[in-house]
Formats: C-alpha cells, sequence, structure tokens
C-alpha cells in the first residue's frame, strides 16, 4: 500500500511559478538570429480554382526571401479553395511588414464556385458538393450490431457492420414503451473553443536536425505526422513543446490533413529546410479564428418508458457537421449520452445513425466535450420533457435511469473489443450532491406556478465523457530517475494544456517513492529528451499516462532497492524509502543515504542515477475485470451539473447565472486542479447568455464573427460557477482511484441551461445559442422573424 503524502493535496503546480511571472517560453518566445516571418495570403472565396497565380513582384521586392503556392509547394497548397480563408500562398520575408506589402503584389485568378454554408442546406439533395464527387452528407463508416449478449458477462460478443448502432429490437422496445417522448431538430450552434494562444509555430534548422517550437496535445504523435508530411526521417526532427497557451482540445494538429488547421507546421518546416533560416509562422487573431471551429449539429431523439419512468428503449439520429474537410470524429461522441452509455442502466433497445456534414464553413476540430455536449443536449432535453409528462422530479428521472458502476458501455469505437464495463459511477451522488447545494426539493417550482416579470429557474443534466479507449493506438511511456542525493525526475512528454498534467504526474512519483513533492523534477520540454506519450486528448492523461508514471517509478524505486538490499543483507521486500533514504521497514533507525546505497562514483564510473521504465498498452493490467483480457473497465468522467438563473421576461435577458457543477472523479490527485477543471464548465454559458455563433454571411461565405469583440467568450464576471467535487475512490483503472477530469464540465451545460429556461419561462428552446428573441417568441412577446429567400 502506498501511502499518499503527495496525493490528494493542492501542491503548487510544477510550471505555476514560471507561467505567472511570465518565465514561461512559448513558441512565440524563441527568437533566433536572422529568423525570417510568414505571412498567408488566404481565400477571399468559400469555394473557388486558382486559374493563375503571379508571384513574380511580390518575389522581387527587397527583403522577400521566398514565395510559396501550390505550384512549387504542392505539399502545403492546393488550387482548389474550400472555405474563406483557406491558404493561397504564403509569403517568407524579413519581417512582416515587407510580407504584408508583398502579400498585396501576388496577383491571382480565381474562378468562384457555388457554396454551401449551412449544415440545414448542404443536407439538401440540390446543394453544392463541397468535394467534388464526395457527398455532403456520410455515414459513419463504423456502424455495427451488437448481439450474442453473454448471460453471464452480460458483455455482447458478436459485432456486425450495419446502417446503424445498435441493439436488441428497437421496433419491439417502443412498441412495448407506455410512454414514448421525441424531440426532433434539434440544433447545435457551431462554436469556437476560447484558446488564448493562436496556433504557430518556429521552426530552426541547425545543420542536423530541424527543431520545431510551437503548441501541443502531444508531441510525439505530431512529430511523426509532421516527418511524414515533410518527408524526412523522424530523426531528423525535435518537436518542442514547453508550454501550451491553452487548447481545449483543439490544436491537435495533424499536418498530414491539409482540412485540419495545422499549416502553420508545413509552411514554415518546407521554408526552414529549403531556405536554411530559421522561420515563424504565427496566426493572427483573425486567422484563428477562421481555424478549427466545431460543434455544429442537428439531432433527433426518441426515448421509450414503462409506466414508473424506467427507460427502455432509446433511439437518435445525429449529423455534424465538419465544415471543409476537419475532424469527423467526434461524431460518434454523441453515442455517449444515449442508452449505449450514459443510460445504460436500463435501456434494452438501442438504435443510434451518425453522419457527418461537409460545408464550406470553416473546418472543424475537436475541442473539449469533443462531440459529447450535442448528444447530451438532445438527450437531457428530451428526459425533462419525459419527466414532465410522467409528473417525476427530473433529479429522479435520472437517478432511476442514469449509468452505475459495472454497466455495460456499449460505445462502438472502432477498436477491437465488442462492449465493456463501466468502471464506476457516482452520477446519483452527484445529483443528490448538487440538489442538496440547491435546495432543490424545496425551490424547483413548476413553470405553471411562476408570475411575475423576473422568473427564476432551475435545470438539471448529467453527463459521461470518454476518458481514452483501450486497444491500439492508446499507449504511453515514462522514465523516472532517482539520483544519489534523494531527488528525482520524471521524464515525460504528456502535454499540460492547462488541466495539470505535469503537476499530477509528479505527485504520483512523489507516492510512490516516498519523496517530497518539491524533490520531483521533470524533464518534459521536447521529443529527443523524452519517451512517447499519448495525445493529450479525450480526458486520457491522468489514466494512461498515470499508470506509465506509476509503473515507472515503482521500476526505479525496486532497483534502488536491491542496491540498498545487497549492502543491507536483507531482502528488497523488507525496505523502504523516505526523504533521508533507505530503511529497513520494521526497524527505522537502521538505513542508508541514498549516495551509500548507489556506492561509489567519479568520472570513470560508479552509478550516478537508477532510472525506471514503463510502457502502458493500455489497458493496463488492473483495467481488466478478474484479469480476463475479454472483460474491460472503461473509465468515463460523469457527473451532474444544475443551472440557477433569472430570466427578464419583457426583455429576454438572463442574469444571475450560477452553474453547479458536481462531478465523481474518484480521487482527486489534486483538489485545487480538480476544481479548476469543473470550473470550465463556464464554457456551454458562452452559447447560452452570451449567445455565440459561427455566424457566416451566406451571400458570400466570410465569418461575421472574426475576433473577440464580436465572438465574446463567457468570463468570471459573466457568471458564478461552484465545483462540487465527489471522490469515490477505488475505480480499478488508476492506481490512486482516480478517475477522469477536464472535459466533462462543458458537456450538460446547454442542456441544463435549456432546462432552466423551461422551468423559469415554460418555454423550451431546442436550438443554441439561447438568445433573448428565442425567449420573447416563444412567450409570445414578439413575432418570429421572418427572412425573405
Amino acid at each position: 500500500m502506498i501511502k499518499a503524502n503527495s496525493i490528494g493535496t493542492s501542491v503548487r503546480q510544477k510550471d505555476g511559478a514560471a507561467r505567472v511571472t511570465g518565465a514561461a517560453k512559448y513558441y512565440a518566445d524563441f527568437i533566433f538570429p536572422c529568423m525570417l516571418q510568414t505571412r498567408i495570403l488566404r481565400s477571399p472565396y468559400p469555394a473557388a480554382t486558382i486559374l493563375t497565380i503571379d508571384t513574380e513582384k511580390a518575389e522581387a521586392l527587397e527583403g522577400v526571401h521566398l514565395v510559396m503556392t501550390h505550384e512549387n509547394y504542392p505539399k502545403a497548397f492546393r488550387n482548389t479553395l474550400y472555405y474563406v480563408g483557406d491558404l493561397v500562398a504564403a509569403v517568407i520575408a524579413d519581417d512582416e511588414t515587407i510580407a504584408e506589402e508583398a502579400l498585396e503584389l501576388i496577383d491571382v485568378t480565381y474562378e468562384k464556385k457555388k457554396f454551401v454554408v449551412s449544415l440545414e442546406d448542404a443536407m439538401k439533395p440540390d446543394a453544392p458538393q463541397v468535394f467534388d464527387g464526395i457527398p455532403n452528407c456520410n455515414d459513419w463508416e463504423f456502424h455495427a450490431l451488437l448481439s450474442d449478449r453473454d448471460p453471464d458477462t452480460r458483455l455482447f460478443k458478436t459485432k456486425t457492420p450495419a446502417e446503424y448502432n445498435g441493439f436488441g429490437d428497437i421496433e419491439k422496445g417502443f412498441a412495448e414503451a407506455d410512454v414514448i417522448v421525441e424531440q426532433k431538430n434539434l440544433k447545435y450552434a457551431y462554436c469556437k473553443s476560447p484558446a488564448m494562444e493562436p496556433r504557430g509555430c518556429t521552426a530552426n534548422f541547425d545543420g542536423r536536425k530541424l527543431h520545431v517550437h510551437t503548441h501541443s496535445q502531444g508531441m510525439h504523435d505530431e512529430k511523426l505526422c509532421l516527418a511524414q508530411a515533410l518527408g524526412i526521417s523522424s530523426t531528423m526532427l525535435n518537436y518542442v513543446s514547453p508550454f501550451t497557451g491553452s487548447s481545449f482540445g483543439g490544436k491537435n494538429a495533424f499536418p498530414l490533413d491539409r482540412n485540419i488547421a495545422s499549416h502553420y507546421l508545413l509552411i514554415a518546416s518546407l521554408a526552414c529546410l529549403d531556405l536554411k533560416k530559421p522561420v515563424h509562422c504565427a496566426y493572427s487573431r483573425e486567422e484563428e479564428m477562421v481555424s478549427g471551429w466545431s460543434r455544429g449539429s442537428i439531432t433527433d431523439v426518441k426515448i421509450g418508458f414503462k409506466k414508473d419512468g424506467t427507460l427502455t428503449t432509446m433511439d437518435l439520429a445525429h449529423w455534424q457537421e465538419t465544415g471543409s474537410g476537419g475532424d469527423k470524429y467526434p461524431a460518434k461522441n454523441a453515442m455517449l449520452a444515449t442508452g449505449s452509455v450514459l443510460y445504460a442502466h436500463n435501456c434494452k433497445h438501442q438504435r443510434g445513425k451518425i453522419h457527418y456534414v461537409h460545408t464550406n464553413r470553416f473546418p472543424a476540430a475537436g475541442w473539449q466535450g469533443y462531440g459529447a455536449p450535442e448528444g447530451v443536449f438532445a438527450v437531457e432535453t428530451t428526459m425533462d420533457i419525459a419527466a414532465e409528462q410522467m409528473g417525476m422530479d427530473p433529479v429522479e428521472i435520472r437517478k432511476m435511469n442514469c449509468m452505475r458502476t459495472g454497466d455495460i458501455d456499449s460505445g462502438w469505437d472502432p477498436l477491437v473489443y465488442k462492449s465493456a464495463y463501466i468502471s464506476s459511477s457516482g452520477i446519483r451522488d452527484c445529483l443528490d450532491a448538487g440538489a442538496e447545494y440547491l435546495d432543490w426539493k424545496n425551490k424547483w417550482v413548476h413553470p405553471s406556478k411562476k408570475t411575475g416579470r423576473i422568473r427564476h429557474g432551475l435545470g438539471v443534466a448529467i453527463f459521461a465523457m470518454g476518458a481514452g479507449r483501450p486497444g491500439p493506438g492508446n499507449s504511453s511511456e515514462a522514465m523516472v530517475k532517482i539520483y544519489p542525493d534523494g531527488s528525482a525526475a520524471l521524464v515525460c512528454a504528456v502535454a499540460d494544456i492547462g488541466q495539470g498534467q505535469h503537476t499530477v504526474q509528479c505527485q504520483i512519483v512523489a507516492d510512490v517513492l516516498g519523496l517530497p513533492y518539491k524533490k520531483v523534477g521533470l524533464v518534459c520540454e521536447d521529443t529527443d529528451s523524452t519517451p512517447f506519450a499519448t495525445l493529450v486528448a479525450n480526458s486520457c492523461g491522468t489514466w494512461i499516462q498515470g499508470w506509465a508514471t506509476y509503473e515507472a517509478a515503482m521500476d526505479a524505486k525496486r532497483q534502488v532497492l536491491e542496491l540498498a538490499a545487497t549492502k543491507l543483507g536483507v531482502p528488497a521486500l523488507a525496505l523502504s524509502i523516505n526523504e533521508k533514504g533507505i530503511f529497513i521497514t520494521a526497524e527505522p533507525d537502521k538505513g542508508l543515504s541514498f549516495a551509500e546505497a548507489f556506492g561509489a562514483r567519479g568520472h570513470y564510473g560508479g552509478i550516478h542515477e537508477v532510472t525506471g521504465y514503463y510502457v502502458n498498452n493500455s489497458p493496463h493490467p488492473n483495467g481488466l475485470k478478474d484479469g480476463k483480457e475479454d472483460q474491460v473497465y472503461i473509465p468515463k468522467e460523469k457527473g451532474a451539473q444544475f443551472i440557477s438563473l433569472d430570466i427578464d421576461t419583457e426583455t429576454g435577458m438572463i442574469s444571475n447565472v450560477n452553474v453547479v457543477m458536481a462531478q465523481n472523479v474518484g480521487k482527486a490527485l489534486n483538489p485545487k486542479i480538480v476544481a479548476g477543471q469543473l470550473s470550465t464548465s463556464r464554457h456551454g454559458v458562452d452559447n447560452a447568455m452570451l449567445a455565440n455563433d459561427c455566424i457566416a454571411d451566406k451571400r458570400n461565405g466570410w465569418l461575421m464573427t472574426p475576433n473577440w469583440i464580436d465572438y465574446r467568450h463567457c468570463t468570471t464576471m459573466d457568471c458564478d460557477v461552484t465545483p462540487i467535487v465527489i471522490e469515490k475512490p477505488g475505480d480499478p483503472t488508476h492506481p490512486f482511484g482516480a478517475t477522469a477530469c477536464g472535459e466533462g464540465a462543458a458537456c450538460p451545460s446547454l442542456a441544463a441551461f435549456s432546462n432552466a429556461i423551461f422551468n423559469a419561462t415554460g418555454v423550451r428552446i431546442i436550438e443554441t445559442p439561447f438568445t433573448p428573441d428565442k425567449i420573447l417568441t416563444g412567450l409570445g412577446k414578439i413575432q418570429p422573424s421572418r427572412r425573405k429567400k
């Protein structure tokens, strides 16, 4: 049993001082002699073909070193353009001013094409095709039917490709249902992640190796992709990312796909290799705003219940916008809200059909929640309608049906297993905690009983979010070094994009080794000095990296104990470690310092460090039920969110918002960091009370919300967030019983908001953002706007 001295305490973050003092170096802080600057010429049209491009005048301008187009750099540019802001050319010059002047000298002839900039229009039969020869609307490639359920394990044994995801008999389920509740055409706005640091990088070739300084969610993964895209050996490339100025999951770079917003990597790297000079390529805020949107969707949902409120059947159809290419994989996470996961406890019949849709809006990227909020919005507003129709408390109907520990996850990821066990839940505890905090039983009142201009509303929604998946592609490594002076170092490439991974991984090392947290250092800045680490996405860092760090520390600890055991003449198992050194567990006064255990050392030899190493090819053996490889535990982010608000029924304005976020995190490795992660539930407020949306002018495809004035992100001034951290330690998928925490806080926000608005006014809004005019229209105070076609 590991005695926890660091785990469970709010130690200072390893990189906290550097961040707050300005000592932290981000990619823009790496400045090299003779470094060149990049400016990009972007498409003014949402769909066009470049007929001719003349760069002669730009190349002749003094201070211009290179002009890049599809003609000389086809790896980075193409002659077909798919959105306003798509790449036409890039100028590499002595400074930005010269580069900007050169952009004006590039003469381009375009052939404009028909385009489509909305999800609804793209789905019409006569809509222009975004990509020639490819339908705009595409079915998810990994749909499957699960069958042949084992009566003992309850796991599905057979997985058959199909036109939809499913199990049971959906028609039979609805025929036997006593109550059926259905909603159609629930719309979720195309959103933008609020990362402070715009995308970009600095590339520097030192004569032997290309060093790329950038932000990163996974240095090794992105390095390998970039090397492949450049056509060079990965040994020639060092990826450097000591700090990232936030990401919220939206900066995942994949330079092999030109529909993903990571063009800066190819542009800077190709130019640097050819010019043999450092090249800086950074996006402006406006350029950042046309890169990497996410979340446009339309969803239909239908749920069947027994008279007592037991959920038995669920049907979901989901269309997600990917923009002009973009990341199509978030669409699958809408299924997490259904009977496949969140309501797995009682659901016997499930059908889910997923589609992704191309438009000439801006390329999509995953960010916080990675597709789960859309499904939660549809399902959780429908659950509220069901509670009202059956005369049930919205909290109680969820407690009756939500997933519980040991229920079956049938989430249909395209991996080797077919279904798995949910390793822990605690959603009912979260519902109880949030309801108690708000005095729900006494303050929740049906909207029909509310009067007056200012009306108070309470809403609730629950969620389940993925935390990585076991199987191919989900592995991570770590090294832990112990030195003769009693200090240690974690050597690990896991990214810290603001969620505290560097800190909690060092806390794990400290407690395994029995050392003070302050004596554990961190090596994490580049790929040359670190082993592979998983991509930090899908809230998998604590789960996948946690085991790698733990086992590497255990490996290093075993080696040190064996060194001491030889000198003390006792078995290694009889020894323990603390800050002073190694001692006999039963006789604490007998022991050695670390230096004595390591023995003589000098210029010519000796043991100068002990290195432990581990590769966690998930699932870890502890992530298997009874050690059986076909019985896998799946950890989840899970919890409940409550919204308390006031609505002015004369103006439709929302005020006095309090978001109460309750989440079971298993064991809070660092309580303050965990509470901070729960506070990111504020992001859902962007589309609720701030009414943010990706507004593209249908006449020309131009973005009408290109900055943080027109698209204003929520701050601490806009609403209060009350984090409630529920700890139910013991989840078997983590060495300290922790579960995921990071993305889930944004998942239930808009569903809970919609439910709170209904509770205040009786108006059910099924389209985000929740603008005042929608509330007033629902109240009958104004007529719906009708635009001329």
